[in-house]
């Protein structure tokens, strides 16, 4: 890939700058230039000489007189060029003559021609500032039009979409000066404000659904204890209520009481789970996902189910939270060997920066009812209360703060299969 060389904002108004000098240069040259050769054209030349004497006396004075003579004027004698009482050895003295043509005259020139004359005067001092003014001026206006006008028009807009909480534009600007550069960030800020909204709008979707998984969960006990109620009340109008009716009518409510009880503490340790944080570590791959594997292992103690690990991630460096894996994959195991018959079997998988755990058992499977339950938190189909899908809950709470989710899914002929995704970064 060719490196494109970054032109910065200064870069870019020096040569701007260095630019109008030129042509401001050049023109003011060009005018003066211009105006000298309309002088030279307008101004005649002059018939006029100056005649020039200078005598050296023997004492070593120079003494000088100049005449002004028009050629094609009448002859006159040049006359004397001294003073009558100045004493001169003529044998001793050097007299010298020099005549100098004058060119112009501008004395010769009509009133018309004159006013053309100071006017170029003028010109050839008053454009080279206007033209330095106008160069300013143009360059400034270039500058900000051409460099400075389209990102700064981008960001505004960009600025009211994000004021009217409109975060599906994209902000795209071709430049490597700083403009560009601010342009870039903002992009990758609005990004990071969609996908933050778009977490936050599917948190509230889950905590609807949490809700509503509440309120149907608690629906059964509560009924159950309400019928239970309503059943002592007409034992005991109609005198009919012995104490065996007594006894297992509060056991029972006892036993829903304590469901409810559960399913609320489940409740509060779900709360607890999404404070967690995530922290980050730089681990080998894939000896760490080996030691997991290992370390899983005791949980098939006292089993008879087998359990097998495979890993398909190349070797390297990687940059995620073992321990909230681990926990993830402990609550996923957990649960799969309370359905497998003979063998659980954990996978592992890295490609794009996502690592997926799968989890798979030869058990029954999931229903169908549950697998459409995409959107519920609790995954349980155990109606006794004992197990009310908190794994399940917990490993897909875990995954979430670490960029990923889980899938459930069932493998042929039979079992179930749930796959854990998480975020990572790979380090050369």
């Amino acid at each position: 890939m060719e490196k494109i060389k970054r032109q910065s904002l200064k870069r870019s108004f020096m040569k701007a700058v260095a630019i109008t000098m030129l042509i401001v240069l050049v023109c003011s040259g060009l005018a003066i230039f211009g105006c000298y050769r309309f002088q030279k054209h307008i101004l005649p030349d002059s018939n006029e000489v100056w005649l020039t004497q200078q005598t050296t006396a023997p004492d070593g004075t120079i003494t000088e007189a100049k005449v002004r003579y028009v050629l094609d004027g009448q002859p006159e004698p040049f006359g004397q060029l001294v003073k009558d009482d100045q004493e001169l050895n003529e044998s001793q003295e050097q007299t010298s003559y020099m005549i100098e043509r004058i060119e112009s005259s501008y004395s010769l020139l009509s009133p018309k021609a004159r006013t053309a004359y100071r006017t170029s005067q003028i010109c050839m001092v008053l454009l080279p500032f206007l033209f330095a003014v106008i160069g300013i001026a143009l360059c400034a206006w270039w500058f900000y039009r051409r460099i400075l006008e389209p990102p700064i028009s981008i960001l505004m807009d960009a600025t009211a979409h994000i004021q009217n909480q409109d975060l599906s534009f994209r902000i795209t600007f071709d430049g490597q000066n700083e403009l560009s550069q601010l342009c870039t960030a903002f992009e990758k800020m609005r990004q990071t404000l969609y996908e933050n909204n778009r977490q936050m709008w599917n948190m509230l979707e889950e905590r609807r659904a949490l809700q509503a998984s509440v309120a149907h969960d608690l629906r059964n006990p509560i009924a159950i204890m309400t019928g239970y109620v309503e059943y002592l009340q007409e034992n005991s109008r109609s005198g009919t209520l012995t104490k065996e009716k007594l006894e297992k009518a509060l056991s029972n409510l006892g036993i829903t009481a304590e469901r409810m009880s559960g399913y609320t503490d489940t409740m509060r340790d779900l709360g607890a789970i999404e404070e967690i944080e995530v922290h980050y570590r730089e681990v080998e791959l894939p000896d760490c996902l080996q030691h997991m594997a290992d370390a899983l292992t005791i949980l098939f103690k006292n089993t008879e189910v087998r359990f097998f690990c495979d890993l398909h991630v190349p070797q390297g460096r990687a940059v995620f939270d073992g321990e909230l894996l681990y926990r993830v994959l402990e609550n996923l195991i957990s649960n799969a060997l309370r359905f497998a018959e003979r063998e659980i079997r954990l996978t592992f998988g890295l490609k794009h920066g996502i690592l997926t755990a799968t989890v798979t058992d030869d058990g029954p499977g999931f229903s169908d009812k549950l697998l459409q339950k995409k959107t519920a938190l609790f995954y349980s189909e155990d109606t006794s209360g004992q197990h009310l899908g908190l794994g399940l809950a917990v490993s897909r709470v875990l995954c979430q703060k670490h960029g990923g989710t889980i899938e459930l899914s069932n493998q042929p002929p039979h079992g179930a299969c749930v796959k854990a995704y998480i975020a990572v970064r790979q380090s050369i």
